[in-house]
Formats: structure tokens, C-alpha cells, sequence
């Protein structure tokens, strides 16, 4: 069985790698062994291709990626019905982590709220056994957010879970691009009724409801963001490409 399980497991890394390489064929890794030499111009080199995948721009596979490796067994994941969750199904390892989503009549319906609600009961249950509770993390997208954007408002005196919700804003729902009608309906009304395109001031919202808000356009503000969240409720807004 544990032979079986690495085979898999170095499977699922190589066809990830390949993945990556598809969604960026220009992206590469900084040449560790420049980093060793003693030439000026390699020190150069490698601190040029550091500063270049720090300021890497996020793309979606890349965003869910990222909220994958910073999720750990401790925390609670939550992926709202977008095309961030499909990026993920296809891309990500397997990891031992807790992972939610709302499908079927939900649809992107009370993603927020049921995060809060698997975010308040977690920290519950770690204050019974004295354990640390760690983060729940919100992955969706713009139109997700503004269908549930109520659950933001906490009631008085009601406890205010250490929740960041990650969303990717690309203005719309991108996601129906890929069905048939794209092909067939005039591109004005196809913009209206299926992307139903949107501009809300997310930083102006989260202010409205008292939550922390943060943007990340660069890989590193993304892994900045995502590797200390502040504490209570917050929002993080990644834009993204149509």
C-alpha cells in the first residue's frame, strides 16, 4: 500500500508540475546553484529571478495553488462554486486538510455563511480540548461574494471567527465563457445576462461591515497575505484577468 500511495503521490506532483508550465510557459524557478556561485554576475542573475517571481502576476491557478499550500491540517478550507474551484480540483496534491463547498441548489448561495459557521464551530472545539483553532479560508470569486454579502454582518455581541475570505475579482462571472451559448449570443447580451459584470469598491465594503481588507496583485503580496492573516474576520482581494 505504501508503495502504491508515493507512486501516486510523485504522479500527482509531475502532472501538477505540467500544469503549471501550461498555465505559464515563461514562469521558471530561480537557479539555486547561482545563488552558491561566487561570480558577480551569477549573484546578479538569481537575485534578478528572485525580484521577477516575487513580482510574478497572480493568475488563477497560481491563486489556487497558493491557498492550498498555506492551508494545513489545522485549518479549514472553503471553495466557493467559481472557476478558482475547478482550477484547484485539477491542479492541487493531495494533502491532509478539511475541505468544504456548497453545491447542488446552493450554488454560490451562502458560501460566506456556511464558512463562518464551520469557522465558529472549529475554534468551539479547540477551546473545549485546548487546542490551537488555526485560520478558515474562503476561496471564490467576486459574484459569490456580493450573493452573500449579508453574512458579513455580524450580530451584537456575537463572536467574530478568524475567518479571511480569499476572493479572485475578475469582474463577472467569467466562468460561463466555457458554455455553449458563448459561441452563439451577441456579445452585449451575452456580457449583461451571463457576466453580469460588477464594480463594487470591495475595500469600501469590507470597511461598511468592519472587516480588515488587503489586495495582493503580486506573488508576493500574495504569499505575505496568506501566510499571516490578521486576526478576526478579513478579506483579500486578488485581482484577476478576465
Amino acid at each position: 500500500m505504501r508503495s502504491w500511495v508515493g507512486s501516486w503521490v510523485f504522479a500527482s506532483r509531475r502532472l501538477t508540475e505540467e500544469v503549471e508550465r501550461a498555465a505559464d510557459p515563461t514562469a521558471s524557478a530561480p537557479d539555486v546553484e547561482k545563488a552558491r556561485s561566487y561570480e558577480p554576475a551569477d549573484a546578479l542573475a538569481f537575485a534578478r529571478a528572485e525580484l521577477a517571481a516575487v513580482r510574478a502576476p497572480i493568475t488563477r491557478p497560481l491563486l489556487a495553488e497558493a491557498l492550498w499550500r498555506y492551508t494545513w491540517p489545522h485549518d479549514r478550507l472553503v471553495l466557493g462554486a467559481s472557476r478558482l474551484i475547478r482550477d484547484a480540483d485539477r491542479l492541487v496534491p493531495g494533502k491532509k486538510i478539511a475541505v468544504h463547498s456548497n453545491r447542488g441548489l446552493a450554488g454560490i448561495d451562502g458560501t460566506i455563511a456556511t464558512a463562518t459557521g464551520i469557522a465558529l464551530a472549529a475554534e468551539a472545539r479547540a477551546r473545549q480540548v485546548g487546542a490551537a483553532a488555526g485560520v478558515t479560508r474562503v476561496l471564490l470569486g467576486d459574484l459569490a461574494l456580493l450573493h452573500d454579502v449579508g453574512a458579513l454582518l455580524g450580530g451584537a455581541g456575537e463572536a467574530r471567527p478568524h475567518l479571511q475570505v480569499v476572493v479572485g475579482n475578475d469582474g463577472g462571472g467569467t466562468i460561463f465563457d466555457g458554455l455553449e451559448v458563448a459561441a452563439t449570443a451577441p456579445v452585449e447580451a451575452f456580457d449583461r445576462v451571463l457576466y453580469t459584470p460588477q464594480t463594487v469598491d470591495l475595500s469600501s465594503l469590507a470597511r461598511a461591515y468592519g472587516w480588515e481588507y488587503a489586495v495582493a496583485r503580486t506573488k508576493g503580496e500574495l504569499d505575505q497575505a496568506l501566510s499571516a492573516p490578521p486576526a478576526g474576520p478579513s478579506i483579500l482581494e486578488v485581482p484577476l484577468p478576465r
